[in-house]
């Protein structure tokens, strides 16, 4: 699969402060005929005590769900099945499921069984972008953001995932939660996908698309540019959080 691909994390400052680690996971992986990137973000709040386990596990789900589609066996079949099983929503209950599945092994490794379950110990938000041989598919479940670039602007892929109540996979119903988009692959693209800390850091559009411009002209410069960039990005996202919106960012970048 052709496409460049870097992400970086960074712990929140305001987790720096309590000594606290990331509740953000993100996992991207680049495979013979297709690629994926996926960003998590664990809830904040005392409450979702396992949330940094729960984003985890959420990226886990799609690489595992991913696997059956065999899809570096055969592409064009399995892209086939991929988009009819996700406009039938089964692909979206088999996230839901996995991601549960996941969460039960984890949370009972941890506890003896007479521990009851609650899902929302693990509470999280689940993006993810997947690159196929004839369509890119974009899928958010939460208050993360997927940016693609258009013309010289970027356009959020969906206008309205920032609700009053952010979306979790620990509801029960968070499968009709879930939304997704299918774009014809591009010859040439460039696209963000960010946890809210990311976005949230930036008072206007211009100062995030100055940021965003900025990384893509570097990243496509020169491999020494490149390199550089990657070492001394994590400690850039800790400053744009320290500054701006104090909470964990995660950040993935893919262009071709």
């Amino acid at each position: 699969m052709e496409v460049n691909i870097f992400g970086e994390g960074a712990v929140g400052y305001k987790n720096i402060v309590k000594s606290s680690s990331s509740q953000d996971f993100f996992l991207y992986k680049k495979y013979k005929n297709y690629a994926v990137c996926t960003v998590a973000d664990g809830h904040s709040m005392d409450v979702f005590k396992y949330s940094h386990i729960g984003s985890y596990l959420a990226c886990q789900s799609v690489f595992e769900i991913l696997k059956t589609y065999k899809l570096n066996e055969d592409i064009e079949k399995g892209e086939q099945n991929f988009i009819c099983d996700l406009k039938n929503k089964k692909v979206q209950n088999d996230i839901k499921n996995k991601w549960r599945d996941l969460v039960y092994r984890e949370f009972y490794k941890r506890n003896y069984k007479v521990y009851k379950l609650d899902y929302m110990l693990f509470g999280t938000t689940l993006s993810f972008v997947i690159f196929l041989k004839e369509y890119i598919v974009f899928f958010n479940l939460g208050d993360s953001t997927i940016l693609i670039k258009e013309d010289k602007d970027y356009v959020n892929v969906f206008k309205n995932n920032n609700f009053k109540f952010v979306n979790s996979l620990a509801l029960y119903n968070c499968e009709e939660k879930m939304q997704y988009s299918i774009l014809k692959m591009n010859k040439d693209f460039k696209l963000v996908i960010s946890t809210d800390g990311f976005i949230n850091s930036f008072e206007t559009y211009h100062k995030l698309k100055s940021e965003l411009d900025r990384t893509f002209q570097i990243l496509e410069k020169d491999i020494f540019s490149n390199r550089y960039l990657r070492n001394i990005y994590k400690k850039h996202l800790s400053n744009i959080s320290k500054y701006g919106s104090k909470d964990d960012i995660s950040i993935i970048y893919i262009y071709n």
